[in-house]
């Protein structure tokens, strides 16, 4: 019984460092942060981070995975929820829900592409590990474009995922949802030829 405590601690005080993290690399970038700024804000001492992940590099690959699992799961539901019986509109519902998040002034883009947009060239694990996250996304909305019956799904959801990209990061540099209404528009011209 004190094992199952023990380990339960350990992934409690895991969990709450990834968290921690994540939002302090999300709000002020990842080399901007420091180690020294997530022990502070969580209390943990460096020996227990250090036992937790190798590196600063292992903290930041878990809080990409933190994103990759919670933001996926977040816009599958959202999806989901959509119901029409036009799958081609329930994949491209992924622009209003980006829309949705930047008129409610979540204006830090997406976490993935900013690590790889700061580990460029510089970490492989890192670069791996984000687009791991894209294609999950890519395949989530080839998925209803095959369920649509459109010729060169694959292609497609891949036009739709650079015009979402694209959509992320001019919204971000921009400070408003009309970049991402602008992509939809031209997602819905590439899927209705």
């Amino acid at each position: 019984m004190t094992k199952e405590v023990n380990l339960s601690s350990r992934s409690l005080k895991r969990d709450e460092m990834i968290k921690y993290a994540y939002e302090l690399f999300y709000k002020n970038g990842f080399h901007a942060t420091g180690v020294d700024a997530i022990i502070q804000g969580t209390g943990i001492s460096k020996r227990t981070l250090y036992k937790h992940f190798a590196s600063k590099e292992g903290l930041i690959l878990a809080s990409i995975d933190y994103y990759h699992q919670t933001m996926y799961t977040v816009i599958f539901n959202y999806l989901q929820k959509y119901d029409s019986k036009k799958p081609v509109e329930k994949a491209l519902k992924i622009f209003d829900f980006l829309s949705m998040h930047v008129d409610a002034g979540k204006q830090y883009g997406c976490f993935a592409m900013n690590a790889k947009n700061e580990y460029a060239n510089k970490a492989m694990e890192i670069e791996t590990a984000c687009d791991a996250y894209v294609q999950a996304l890519q395949e989530l909305i080839e998925r209803y474009l095959k369920e649509g019956n459109l010729e060169d799904s694959k292609s497609l959801s891949m036009q739709v995922m650079m015009l979402f990209e694209g959509a992320i990061i001019r919204s971000k540099g921009l400070g408003n949802s009309h970049p991402i209404k602008l992509a939809k528009a031209a997602a819905e011209l590439i899927c209705n030829q």
